[in-house]
């Protein structure tokens, strides 16, 4: 920084930023020894706890963009100290051509060099960079990036649309999806690694298992063998000659995608909770229609909780993610609602789930990351949205108690009001 000239204040935020990473690791961290992909997992930590706080360190909340500017003085730290000690960067900066980046990286690329153009003294040289030979430096893993000041509207599906869509929706298996992804906060390719062993009706709810479709453990029974133990990508192959549907190539029909989740055991799965307790209800009464009507009539060629109900030869194959799709925009279509609006989608139904727990039930974001199964509190942050219908009430609710505490205050600011 001083070889590049950085301002007084810049040098001392990054100072500022060192010292709190220090602080982080041995405070919160213990100063445990680190590998690399540690090290990285240790600063997104850091990142979140400059974010939202650390009591441990007396740390209060700041914004995004504040975390994220030490975030990077970090790495530019870990940079210098990697050029210059041999010590590991914490995220190291990689050579790539710019035809390999994304549209939208080479769009910003673009458009940083046409600003550069119009104060840079010494543009004449870049033809002898690397940039105007195609190469750019880019970090390994992703950087958080700071939100965009331009107003966003909500990605959540109209919270008063869900019941009239899971209404609309005549299939009994189709509305178990719904329910899945609006009360459960599935994302919607989960549903599609459900067994049918994962669903249990515990005391008139349903309780249903989420697990990892590769490593989470799973115990069977084979006819001869007797009771066995081992992952569900063993279980598959072992009894039904098949692979999870995660690794099927994207191309595939059948395939599933798996973003992973924060698990609460060491089998690799965690037990998904209702929004509403009558949800879980409700999901028993209809699986039981299900398995009636359906389910218990497929021959066991796989284990897999959704499937064709069709009277043809798809009957009882494994449920299609593409099927499931055209349903969710028929029944929306049905109440009137168009693909093309805001939230209208599956995604935008696991956007309600967070929605819903900041504005009806107001649950802290932290709460809220462990039911959505997030393993970072910035991947909550996305989906935690508070309408505005609540900061109005608890807006009147205050205004209301100052007027019972103090109402001399208040006939004063009136008084000032009319005068003004």
């Amino acid at each position: 920084m001083l070889l590049h000239e950085a301002s007084p204040e810049r040098i001392q935020k990054a100072v500022k930023a060192v010292g709190r990473i220090y602080d982080f690791y041995m405070i919160v961290e213990k100063g445990r020894p680190l590998s690399a992909e540690q090290m990285e997992r240790m600063v997104l930590r850091f990142f979140e706890a400059r974010q939202f706080g650390n009591s441990q360190l007396g740390w209060t909340a700041v914004s995004r963009n504040t975390a994220i500017d030490d975030y990077r003085y970090v790495m530019e730290f870990t940079d210098f100290a990697a050029g210059n000690f041999g010590h590991t960067p914490i995220n190291p900066l990689e050579l790539k051509l710019v035809s390999d980046l994304g549209i939208k990286e080479q769009q910003l690329l673009n458009s940083k060099m046409a600003i550069k153009k119009t104060w840079d003294k010494n543009y004449h040289l870049q033809p002898t960079t690397q940039e105007a030979q195609g190469i750019v430096a880019t970090r390994k893993s992703k950087m958080p990036r700071k939100k965009n000041k331009k107003n966003r509207r909500p990605k959540h599906f109209p919270p008063d649309r869900v019941l009239d869509i899971i209404r609309a929706t005549p299939s009994i298996r189709d509305k178990l999806y719904l329910l899945l992804l609006f009360f459960g906060g599935l994302r919607k390719s989960e549903p599609f690694h459900l067994f049918v062993t994962d669903i249990r009706i515990i005391d008139g709810s349903a309780v249903v298992r989420l697990a990892d479709p590769e490593e989470g453990k799973y115990d069977w029974e084979e006819k001869f063998a007797g009771k066995q133990s081992g992952s569900r990508l063993q279980f598959l192959k072992q009894r039904y000659d098949l692979g999870p549907r995660s690794k099927l190539s994207v191309e595939h029909p059948l395939h599933a995608g798996w973003k992973g989740m924060v698990y609460e055991n060491d089998r690799n799965e965690v037990t998904m909770q209702w929004l509403v307790p009558a949800i879980g209800e409700y999901f028993a009464h209809l699986h039981k229609e299900y398995m009636q009507q359906h389910r218990n009539h497929v021959k066991d060629d796989h284990p897999y909780y959704f499937i064709n109900t069709r009277d043809d030869d798809s009957f009882g194959t494994p449920l299609k993610m593409s099927n499931m799709d055209k349903s969710f925009y028929r029944s929306a279509k049905r109440i009137g609602l168009r693909a093309n609006q805001y939230g209208v989608n599956p995604h935008g139904a696991r956007h309600f789930f967070g929605y819903f727990c900041a504005t009806h039930l107001r649950l802290k974001i932290e709460l809220t990351q462990v039911l959505m199964r997030h393993a970072y509190l910035s991947s909550t942050e996305v989906y935690y949205h508070l309408g505005i219908e609540v900061a109005r009430r608890e807006l009147e609710a205050g205004q209301k108690l100052l007027a019972d505490s103090i109402p001399s205050f208040c006939q004063s600011m009136k008084k000032f009001a009319n005068r003004g």
